[in-house]
């Protein structure tokens, strides 16, 4: 079964598991746009079930005997846990890894007005196919020197020119106003590289991911120096942090 078809026969075990629904109806439909090469329209909500809806769930069943009530919870907290897995999905699926959607690349793209991009450690490219769409520039790179170990890279949704970051740094500098990094390995110091470079050339970093947690390195975290700035705040109030991993928007210098 694909993770979808698992889920809805997860609900199908459980007492009116229609209830949930919704919840997986939006999730087939963004794996639906990946799969057509599109953006999911709409940031996530969150997927896992909240204690309150738990409660209430366990509640609205109590009139199950006690070896049916067993089962119940054991169902739905397996149920639960398969919600979980929807972003390692997404991942492996898709080389999917920030959750980048339509409605927040067109925030970016209005907020930031005519500014000209440069995506290293690209993938995919579903950052710059987006922005690129939108009317904006932004030239996508990525060497693919993980790829053999990783779906990411495989189907590409707009030309990538295979230069590592600090060869792409070098030769389009001049070009470009910001220089776009998501994602960024957590065991990998070429992060802090690439900060050094964009300092060399005096760029600046928009960077998405988790702060001392699931991306970039320690070195990198530590020696950044972030910048307050309006629409990277607005970013983040529509940017999806829908489960355990608070990724975020940054912006670095």
């Amino acid at each position: 079964m694909t993770y979808i078809e698992n889920l809805r026969a997860d609900t199908k075990k459980l007492p009116n598991g229609k209830v949930f629904n919704a919840r997986i109806n939006f999730m087939e439909h963004a794996c639906e746009a990946l799969s057509n090469n599109e953006l999911p329209k709409y940031h996530f909500p969150q997927f896992q079930l909240s204690e309150k809806e738990i409660t209430s769930y366990l509640e609205n069943n109590i009139s199950l005997d006690e070896i049916e009530f067993q089962a119940m919870s054991a169902d739905l907290n397996t149920f639960d846990h398969d919600l979980g897995e929807f972003r390692t999905y997404l991942q492996t699926r898709f080389g999917y890894w920030a959750t980048i959607t339509k409605d927040f690349m067109k925030e970016w793209a209005d907020d930031f007005g005519d500014a000209k991009y440069l995506e290293v450690m690209a993938g995919n490219g579903y950052i710059s196919k987006e922005l690129q769409a939108l009317g904006r520039s932004s030239i996508c790179t990525d060497n693919k020197s993980w790829a053999k170990q990783s779906k990411t890279g495989h189907d590409t949704l707009v030309d990538i020119e295979g230069l590592d970051a600090l060869s792409a740094i070098d030769k389009y500098h001049e070009q470009v106003d910001y220089v776009i990094l998501a994602w960024s390995p957590d065991r990998d110091v070429v992060d802090y590289d690439i900060l050094q470079k964009i300092r060399e050339y005096g760029l600046m970093l928009i960077v998405i991911g988790e702060k001392y947690g699931a991306t970039n390195s320690k070195k990198f975290w530590d020696n950044s120096e972030f910048v307050d700035y309006g629409p990277i705040d607005k970013l983040n109030s529509i940017y999806s942090s829908y489960d355990l991993v608070h990724d975020k928007v940054y912006l670095v210098k």
